[in-house]
């Protein structure tokens, strides 16, 4: 994949789920079947609009080269990597909820 059409996809994906968290907070969290208080529903938002912005840099970089180009990518890489250590941990450890309530037949963390 080239790195051009990666940030345009990774930008798309970004913008769209950023701006689902950043307006309608506590329709995506029902939708992974978590709670939604107060604090769940400013730290979505806060989050919504970290990857609105991500989402910006990355349409914006697609045609960098160079040093440029290698910073964004591993900046985008550092994200996915961490993101998946945390959220592997917290699958890990059973701090999600057990079923969402899409899919009542498939667990999330345990039986």
């Amino acid at each position: 994949m080239s790195p051009k059409l990666a940030l345009q996809i990774g930008a798309v994906l970004a913008i769209v789920f950023g701006l689902g968290l950043a307006l309608l907070p506590a329709q995506m969290l029902a939708g992974f079947g978590l709670a939604t208080p107060n604090e769940a529903l400013v730290v979505s938002r806060d989050v919504g609009v970290t990857l609105v912005g991500v989402g910006v840099i990355n349409w914006l970089a697609r045609d960098a080269t160079g040093a440029a180009l290698r910073g964004i990518l591993i900046g985008n890489l550092v994200i996915q990597v961490l993101e998946f250590l945390v959220n592997g941990y917290e699958l890990a450890t059973g701090r999600c909820p057990r079923r969402p309530p899409a899919a009542r037949s498939f667990t999330w963390c345990s039986p």
